[in-house]
């Protein structure tokens, strides 16, 4: 009985160490991936990759495993891997990046540092920033280099009175604009043409300094520049780029990204796979006890995570871009920590057999495991809003509504994780056993959809991020209790042969069909429409999703929590 106890509290270490370790990789990684360079569409684009190389490798690990009987080779590996490739994304570079602003010359000069007019091609405006410029008392000092311009050039030289237009002064045959100096007094928003830009108070070029400079008429150029205000910096920087998935493998840095972050998702994809079935194993036939030991990965993923967050903040010389190193070193000490603590956890091995696949595939001439796969699916595909935008949705709702808590919305983003998992999932994985002995396995999946379509519709109509907090307690439905009954159930109607094979498949569907899906969808729809009808939309489609669930359960011949029947 105490080594049984020994063997549990070694698996419990396990789960607390490695989710704790990924949680605020795998929490931030959207986050990390916007501040990169990269749009919404792009993480979308990125993560249905990501999820398509998990949904592939998942189910070929989970047959070598049964086939050959490398369980524990296999496992601390991918431990392994994970936490060299956490480690390895510190020294991954953003994607190129430029700042690009047009400066006007007419009965004043104006600096243009955004606009909604694609014609202009600049930076399209984020109001929520540009609503911390209005009113701005401070003063600002930009650095320009403007493109080659001879009617600009010509212009300020006739109406700033400036040296530089005489000939023997002027060496310069190629009509450059060398790098000058312009103060920033006065935020301007150009209604009719939609720019936002500021009012030059004064301009220096060579030995000339010009107050309140103006023109005789009205010329116009490009510069590239560089401002004592981080805001503007944000205003005005694009990628060097057409932001779409054929551009971006044109650079050097996307590559290594994508690199190291497909090693670290098959890393933690195969892990995730693999130890749900070692710990089956170690539970015997108490299998229902998976919710109390899997429990200590979801506090520990919480209080990482809040942990994470702050030191995020705490290391940040800006609240706009964030030092994410902090969490790098992190992952790295504790994964190598776990990996010592897998080390010495007896895993047995699954007895192979030749008819593993055909075994499997069994399983498909029953409606009801159909069924359950089809849930899988769109509970992962429900899961990848969360995981994907819900940050990125915060970061939008602060912009907008709250711009004074940029300066800690990492630690308001780590809160939200530690409520997801230490107040929700951790009670919900803790009782998963008893709640599904009570209500069965099939009114647990509608459940957690119904739940699904509360939490969404929340979501839309917040405006304070804060209140994001209170909604998280619902993750203990949406991914503890609902994790709990997909390794149960799938558990369950696993044949003795292949039980990897078919744990792995099942992960495989949430995450390389229902997260792929979902990211792709809501990038889609999170550029095009915005958080707010992006939410109220999938709150419809889960709550549709949900009464048919609920209506197969009631007019099926056989219940989807009949186990009896699927045995």
């Amino acid at each position: 009985m105490f080594s049984v106890n020994k063997r549990m509290l070694r698996m419990k270490f396990h789960y607390f160490l490695y989710l704790g370790g990924v949680a605020s990789i795998v929490g931030f990684s959207p986050t990390i991936a916007k501040q990169m360079g990269y749009s919404p569409m792009l993480v979308g684009y990125l993560y249905t990759y990501l999820s398509i190389l998990s949904f592939l490798v998942k189910p070929i690990i989970g047959f070598i495993v049964d086939r050959f009987r490398v369980k524990r080779i296999m496992f601390l590996v991918f431990v392994l891997i994970c936490g060299i490739t956490a480690f390895a994304l510190n020294f991954i570079q953003k994607l190129p990046m430029k700042t690009t602003a047009i400066l006007s010359c007419n009965t004043t000069t104006v600096l243009d540092v955004c606009s909604n007019v694609a014609d202009l091609q600049l930076p399209e405006c984020d109001d929520s920033l540009s609503k911390l410029l209005i009113n701005n008392s401070v003063s600002i000092t930009c650095q320009l280099f403007c493109q080659p311009n001879k009617s600009f050039r010509d212009e300020i030289c006739k109406s700033w009175g400036m040296d530089y237009c005489i000939p023997q002064y002027n060496t310069d045959t190629n009509n450059n604009l060398e790098y000058f100096n312009v103060s920033l007094f006065k935020s301007i928003t150009n209604q009719i043409e939609n720019n936002f830009g500021f009012e030059v108070n004064s301009a220096q070029f060579k030995e000339n300094q010009v107050l309140f400079p103006a023109c005789l008429k009205p010329v116009c150029t490009r510069c590239e520049i560089d401002c004592s205000n981080g805001v503007i910096m944000e205003l005005a920087t694009v990628t060097k780029f057409e932001a779409n998935i054929w551009n971006i493998l044109s650079f050097h840095q996307s590559w290594e990204y994508f690199i190291v972050m497909s090693l670290f998702w098959i890393g933690q994809a195969i892990t995730w796979s693999l130890q749900d079935p070692i710990c089956f194993d170690l539970l015997g036939a108490e299998f229902e006890d998976f919710g109390k030991q899997r429990c200590w990965g979801s506090i520990s993923w919480g209080l990482f995570s809040i942990f994470g967050g702050a030191l995020i903040d705490y290391f940040s010389n800006s609240d706009i871009h964030k030092n994410y190193s902090p969490i790098y070193y992190l992952c790295f000490i504790i994964v190598m920590c776990d990996f010592v603590v897998a080390y010495k956890i007896k895993i047995t091995e699954t007895i192979g057999s030749k008819n593993t696949l055909s075994d499997v595939f069994k399983l498909l001439n029953n409606v009801n495991i159909v069924i359950f796969f089809l849930w899988i699916i769109l509970m992962g595909v429900c899961t990848s809003m969360v995981w994907n935008y819900l940050f990125w949705y915060m970061e939008d709702l602060t912009r907008k509504y709250h711009s004074e808590k940029k300066l800690w919305i990492k630690t308001l983003q780590g809160s939200a994780l530690g409520i997801q998992c230490i107040g929700g999932e951790m009670p919900f994985l803790f009782f998963s056993g008893w709640i599904i002995k009570r209500i069965g396995h099939s009114q647990c999946m509608a459940l957690g959809l119904f739940t699904f379509a509360i939490r969404f519709y929340l979501y839309s109509i917040i405006t304070n991020p804060i209140w994001i907090l209170p909604v998280e307690f619902t993750n203990g439905i949406t991914f503890g209790l609902c994790h709990a009954v997909l390794m149960e159930y799938a558990r369950i109607v696993a044949p003795a042969s292949a039980v990897t094979t078919v744990v792995g498949f099942s992960g495989a569907l949430f995450e390389g069909v229902g997260i792929s899906l979902g990211g792709l969808i809501g990038g889609f729809f999170y550029g095009k429409f915005g958080g707010v009808s992006t939410f109220k939309l999938f709150s419809i489609c889960s709550l549709f999703m949900g009464i048919l669930h609920v209506l197969f359960i009631m007019f099926s011949k056989k219940n989807v929590n009949s186990i009896d029947s699927i045995n």
